[in-house]
């Protein structure tokens, strides 16, 4: 049997497919990633065997915006799974926050992405126009939470 040579954590369909997505929390703003309309948290697909999901959550951001975080920096929010979420109703995304300074060496290149004002107060974005991808609203209001009691 080949499987025998293989780690345990190797699999070829996954019962659950997980993805990582990040708030970027800037001042008083969030970095976010237009997709067709939509506003979303830099993330994705976790390689599942070949990566954490911090490290995923790390790759993410610096591929979608250019900003290069240490996986410490990254403080877990939740975790949200809903049948909607993929065809196979098996995805299960990791919500992350991560505080970064206004003078992060990064934001002066922020590539594919923008800069968007928040409202701690309300936990919402201060344009109500901006369309959400998914339950990126409900992963902003937990990051937020977070923040204002970290901070």
């Amino acid at each position: 049997m080949d499987n025998l040579n293989q780690p345990y954590y190797m699999y070829k369909c996954p019962m659950f497919l997980l993805t990582a997505s990040t708030v970027l929390i800037v001042e008083n703003s969030v970095i976010m990633v237009e997709d067709n309309g939509l506003y979303k948290f830099p993330g994705g697909i976790v390689k599942a065997g070949q990566e954490t999901i911090q490290f995923a959550a790390v790759r993410y951001v610096k591929e979608q915006t250019g900003i290069a975080l240490k996986k410490d920096a990254l403080i877990p929010v939740d975790f949200r799974s809903s049948p909607e979420r993929s065809k196979e109703g098996n995805l299960v995304d990791i919500g992350m926050v991560c505080m970064i300074d206004a003078v992060h060496n990064s934001l002066n290149t922020i590539k594919g992405a923008q800069r968007i004002e928040i409202d701690f107060e309300n936990k919402c974005l201060m344009n109500d126009k901006i369309s959400f991808y998914m339950d990126h609203d409900v992963l902003l209001k937990r990051a937020m939470e977070i923040v204002l009691m970290i901070r």
